[in-house]
């Protein structure tokens, strides 16, 4: 199944494993509160809840300018019986993320403000706690770990919803202001830019690579560089086209940018080929990287062409020495990247 916001948003796997960690949402216990919460609140109360939240967001004027009329109101109340329904189940699975990433992208295109799309739902969350039957409330524990699960669930979805607005709101931004920069403005993103997959370009890579080098070889500091090249690629092309071949490319770019460490440059080498400066860093440690790396591009399914397939890579890694240019440094990375290749591809190898 195609998760398009995910995707963009780097909602794979791992990513999603990374954001229920964060709130607590990754164990079985969580699993079986949202179970009970389907059970004991939302089921037995879908109707109520939803009359009652509908009718709340009447008494909110930004709402009222949205719900014109009987029509748009019953909209509103089937997408939030929708919401209800889900809320809580399967939390683990990207179909989940997918929708709640959703919730924030319609909300900047109809421009409801995410101050407003926060308030409500505290509101919702008022109602859903409210409708916590009496056995429960008089057992304790059960009714603490029910509102705590309640609380920790709908911090998720608004986290998920704001960011996707935020990141909506910024992309209208980013065009905005190319716009008004005009012609010179986008002439020097050009030329930094790849244009295809929003990574640096070569030269940009290359000039950094040449600024990073010389600075660790001042200050003798590590310094590794990593070759990434996606195996069997041109079957994809040959295979789905060369547009599907695209969506591919700015996917894994995706991919790798998000399995990359926060400081590291991240740039389109040419083609298929990727390349990494990661500085201050040694040999061993650019390997964990690269393994990351290499995991992160293979471990889920890519949906373009309207078909899915998997992919792999190959890396190949150098660490700077004193005596080092870029095109020796480079010449290195490269030729481990040919030795990860020869020994079978998706795998990770290493010249110091």
């Amino acid at each position: 199944m195609d998760y398009p916001l995910c995707e963009r948003r780097g909602f794979d796997t791992d990513a999603v494993d990374e954001r229920l960690r964060m709130l607590d949402l990754h164990t079985d216990v969580a699993r079986e509160q949202g179970r009970l919460l389907q059970a004991a609140v939302i089921e037995p109360h879908m109707r109520a809840l939803v009359e009652r939240f509908v009718a709340h967001l009447h008494t909110v004027e930004q709402f009222r300018q949205f719900a014109t009329d009987s029509g748009v109101l019953q909209q509103l109340a089937e997408a939030h019986e929708h919401y209800l329904g889900s809320l809580g189940v399967d939390i683990h699975q990207r179909r989940y993320f997918e929708e709640r990433l959703r919730i924030g992208e319609v909300h900047q295109r109809i421009g409801v403000q995410p101050g407003l799309y926060q308030c409500t739902l505290h509101r919702l969350q008022q109602l859903l706690i409210a409708a916590i039957p009496l056995n429960i409330r008089d057992d304790g524990p059960a009714f603490d770990a029910l509102l705590d699960f309640i609380l920790r669930i709908m911090a998720l979805d608004m986290s998920l919803a704001v960011e996707s607005y935020c990141s909506a709101n910024v992309s209208d931004l980013v065009q905005t202001l190319a716009d008004e920069r005009g012609e010179t403005e986008r002439l020097r993103k050009l030329a930094t830019t790849d244009w295809l997959t929003g990574l640096h370009n070569h030269s940009h890579s290359r000039r950094y690579l040449e600024t990073a080098l010389s600075h660790a070889i001042l200050a003798a500091e590590p310094l590794c560089v990593i070759m990434a090249d996606l195996d069997h690629f041109k079957a994809v092309n040959d295979t789905l086209g060369h547009l599907a071949g695209d969506d591919v490319l700015r996917i894994v770019a995706h991919r790798l940018a998000m399995a990359a460490r926060a400081n590291d440059e991240v740039g389109r080498y040419g083609g298929e080929e990727f390349l990494l400066v990661l500085r201050n860093t040694s040999g061993e440690e650019g390997v964990v990287v690269a393994e990351r790396i290499r995991a992160r591009i293979s471990r889920d399914d890519i949906h373009a062409g309207g078909t899915s397939l998997r992919l792999t890579i190959s890396l190949g890694l150098a660490e700077a020495g004193q005596d080092d240019t870029v095109n020796t440094l480079l010449a290195r990375a490269d030729a481990a990247l040919y030795a990860a290749k020869a020994a079978g591809r998706n795998r990770v190898s290493l010249l110091g």
